[in-house]
């Protein structure tokens, strides 16, 4: 199966913070005009949260609750987030080939032992979304755009049985859709900085994944394997999020120290990550380098959160 690179942001649109359906939806909608950038001030997660759902609670990765592209947040783009769901493919057919005319792609929620491009193909059946773009009347096959096994989105095109075989067979038998109205740009810049403003109004964060980290490293009770994996998915998300709360704070005419700030964060976390994504391959992991790691980023992050407030408060374009 050839991977045909899809064109869009591999940086942002990455699959360190958003998971397939949010990255999918994200670059949809940011292909066809939406101004998307407005949405990532939900990168502004607290880290609590991240220790909350990714270490105590065990949830995957792809399962955290973020906020992002909610539907109030969506309404201020003049974007309506919509799903049905259908007993089969046949029932579903004519709404999914409504959709895809009307705006150019749908979303198929379906099961990837079906997929050839998956990793799971034929071994292991799990809940995934794909992008439909076009159908060829003549020769009934879909174009398709979705993650290839490095997590880059790629193009490719299947017979409609394929298609039809994954939405019948999976557990999610859904089509999510977007559907869009006229584009006010003002009530998208008013709506979107008043809902940062509230976001920051409540943000609390004792940063304890920072300030913890040596103690879950060397806890008697959790195997290390364990406790390395939790914290290598959690500090994806952590540099994931920082890295789209960046990309808003350039579009919305953030200050340069917080820029600077991010920056800073970005990379902090892509440190630790890569350590202890070393550290999953050899076993060995410098417990006092990542704890001294930890606590930079809280230092960042406390100097980070008076500019945010100062930023959000001076109307400007946040």
């Amino acid at each position: 199966m050839k991977d045909t690179p899809y064109p869009y942001d591999t940086t942002l649109y990455s699959r360190l913070f958003l998971n397939c359906y949010q990255r999918q939806s994200l670059v949809m909608l940011a292909e066809r005009g939406r101004p998307v950038h407005r949405l990532l001030f939900r990168g502004l997660v607290s880290t609590d949260e991240i220790l909350r759902q990714v270490i105590r609670e065990q949830r995957p990765k792809y399962d955290f609750e973020s906020g992002i592209a909610g539907q109030d947040d969506l309404a201020h783009l003049g974007v309506v987030k919509e799903e049905a769901a259908f007993e089969s493919y046949a029932e579903a057919r004519d709404l999914l080939l409504d959709v895809v005319a009307r705006e150019g792609y749908a979303i198929l929620v379906g099961d990837v032992f079906y997929w050839p491009h998956c990793p799971e193909y034929r071994k292991q059946h799990l809940v995934h979304t794909i992008v439909l773009t076009g159908h060829d009347a003549d020769t009934g096959h879909w174009d398709v755009v979705d993650d290839n096994p490095a997590s880059l989105l790629c193009s490719y095109r299947y017979p409609e049985d394929v298609i039809a075989a994954s939405f019948d067979n999976g557990a999610l038998r859904r089509l999510r859709f977007y559907a869009t109205k006229d584009l006010d740009p003002g009530r998208a810049e008013q709506g979107t900085r008043a809902a940062f403003a509230a976001l920051l109004d409540g943000h609390r964060d004792s940063h304890e994944l920072l300030t913890g980290a040596a103690d879950l490293i060397s806890c008697a009770w959790i195997a290390r394997e364990r406790v390395v994996a939790s914290l290598h998915a959690a500090f994806s998300l952590y540099q994931g999020s920082r890295t789209v709360l960046r990309e808003y704070l350039r579009h919305a005419g953030g200050d340069p120290a917080a820029d600077d700030l991010l920056d800073r964060l970005v990379r902090g976390a892509s440190e630790v990550m890569n350590h202890l994504l070393l550290a999953q391959v050899t076993g060995a992991l410098d417990a006092r380098w990542t704890a001294d790691a930890c606590l930079g980023l809280r230092r960042d992050e406390r100097e980070l959160l008076p500019r945010l407030h100062a930023a959000a408060g001076a109307g400007g374009r946040a």
